[in-house]
Order: C-alpha cells, then sequence, then structure tokens
C-alpha cells in the first residue's frame, strides 16, 4: 500500500487504485467576541436611559450608527454599554461584538490589530495595518457586528479609527467628553445623567431585599437623597452597609457626621 500525502487530504493506492480522501474544510468560528464585557451589576437598575438608548439604536437605521453615550463618572454609562452588548449578543443579533478599552490611541490599535489578525488575515505585528485591515472589513462584510468603545478620553484618539458607518454595524463609546470633537457623521450623542429619585428607591429596595433586608421605605429614600442620586455612589453605599450589616439610618448618620467634619476641615 503507499500513501501519498495530497494538498487537502490524503490518498491511499492499493493494487493500482487510488481513492482521494479529502479533509474537511476548516469551518470559521462563528460568531466571534473580541475583549471582556464587564459583568452586569447586581440587581441592574434599568432605566429611563436604557430605554433611550435601545429606541436610537433601532431608530438609526443606516443615518445613525454609532450612540455616544456621554456623561460624568459614576452615572453608570458602562454598565449601560455592557448591558446593551451583553442582551445584544445573548439575542444572537450580532456575529461580531467587540468590547474595547478606548483609554489610549495605543489601547484601540491594538484590540482593533487583534480583531484584524483573526478576522481579516491581518499581520498581527503591523498594528496600524492590521487595524486598518480590520476598519476595511467592518466597511464591506456583510456580517452584523457591534463595537463598544469604553471610556473614550480624548477624541482625537479615535482619528482614522471610528468605526465605519455601515447597515450591519453599530459602535457605541462611552465617555466623559461633551464637546463638538465627538461630533460626525453617523454619530448621535446621548446624555446618561443621574438616577431619577424613582430608580435610586427602586435600585436600593432591590440590593436590600436581594440580601433579605428590609429596611424602612422613608430611611431608602433619604439615602437616596443623601447620595444624590449618583449611581455609583448609591451601589457603594449599599454594599457597605449590607456587609456591616447597618440599617440605612444608621448609614445616614455616619455619612452626615462625616460631611460635617469634612466641612469643618475644609470651610468654603
Amino acid at each position: 500500500m503507499t500513501i501519498i500525502a495530497q494538498h487537502g487530504g490524503v490518498a491511499v493506492g492499493s493494487a493500482g487504485s487510488v481513492v482521494i480522501h479529502e479533509s474537511p474544510p476548516a469551518r470559521e468560528n462563528w460568531p466571534r467576541q473580541f475583549g471582556l464585557v464587564p459583568g452586569q451589576a447586581d440587581c441592574f437598575q434599568h432605566r429611563e436611559a436604557a430605554s433611550r438608548l435601545d429606541w436610537a439604536v433601532a431608530e438609526g437605521g443606516t443615518a445613525v450608527m454609532c450612540q455616544l453615550l456621554s456623561g460624568t463618572g459614576g452615572v453608570g454609562k458602562t454598565q449601560l454599554a455592557a448591558h446593551y452588548a451583553s442582551t445584544t449578543w445573548a439575542a444572537g443579533e450580532v456575529d461580531l461584538l467587540m468590547w474595547v478599552t478606548a483609554s489610549s490611541r495605543e489601547a484601540i490599535t491594538a484590540a482593533y490589530a487583534q480583531a484584524g489578525a483573526e478576522v481579516a488575515g491581518a499581520d498581527p505585528e503591523d498594528a496600524e495595518d492590521a487595524a486598518a485591515r480590520l476598519l476595511s472589513w467592518l466597511q464591506t462584510t456583510d456580517r452584523k457586528w457591534l463595537i463598544v468603545l469604553d471610556d473614550l478620553a480624548d477624541p482625537a484618539d479615535l482619528r482614522g479609527l471610528w468605526p465605519p458607518t455601515q447597515r450591519r454595524g453599530k459602535a457605541l463609546v462611552t465617555t466623559r467628553r461633551r464637546d463638538a470633537a465627538l461630533s460626525g457623521p453617523g454619530r448621535r450623542r446621548i446624555d446618561i445623567g443621574l438616577f431619577s429619585p424613582a430608580e435610586s428607591i427602586a435600585y436600593l429596595t432591590a440590593k436590600l431585599a436581594a440580601a433579605h433586608r428590609n429596611d424602612d421605605a422613608a430611611q431608602i429614600a433619604g439615602l437616596a437623597d443623601d447620595l444624590g442620586h449618583l449611581p455609583l455612589a448609591l451601589a457603594q453605599a449599599v454594599t457597605y452597609l449590607i456587609d456591616l450589616g447597618l440599617s440605612c439610618a444608621t448609614y445616614r448618620t455616619r455619612l452626615a457626621d462625616r460631611t460635617r467634619e469634612l466641612a469643618d476641615v475644609m470651610p468654603e
């Protein structure tokens, strides 16, 4: 018996006969995800801002494919983007999901280059070229994609790296910036603010209930007011009081004492 290696298979010869056994072609691995999407916070609070984001993405059509979630630190921009990305991925609505930490141009380029090497056959050693190959692929592919650029510090870092406007693609950008440098064709800014009083109370109540805690409704509302309805402050406070077994009333008393001390050492 003679065995001859052939391109794409093996030829087995016996008694003058040859049979070609073709190796099955490599299957493309889709869908694909690059980058780690942050986990959803416990008792994620669905809020009016999330509804606005869902509406904006659905209503955008081919005109507005990039949504800019803009707001100060701690208002929950990343959580909103992560919630949208996770639900979109779980529903099978995209073939490619990229979560990119956009704190610097180098970080963006490196993330693009990794994806470019895998989906567009680019050389990963040449990061700039690989990033360009990815953008070209995104512009022409028939696959559906979503790119999230989280915590964009400087719009200049995206010069030449904005995801293309393409009917099958969508992009989300979270940033503290609100200036005109973010404007451009196919982009829409969504301002993300504080929780509403009702959202704050609903969040605190759900977190306490999950820990089998029942606090006075008036104290819960008071704590939400004390913390200014800032999502991050609410999350930190309720975790702290649950871990230490404090009531909302006790936590509020301690918070008020610390506020008075700060005013004493840092007068106007």
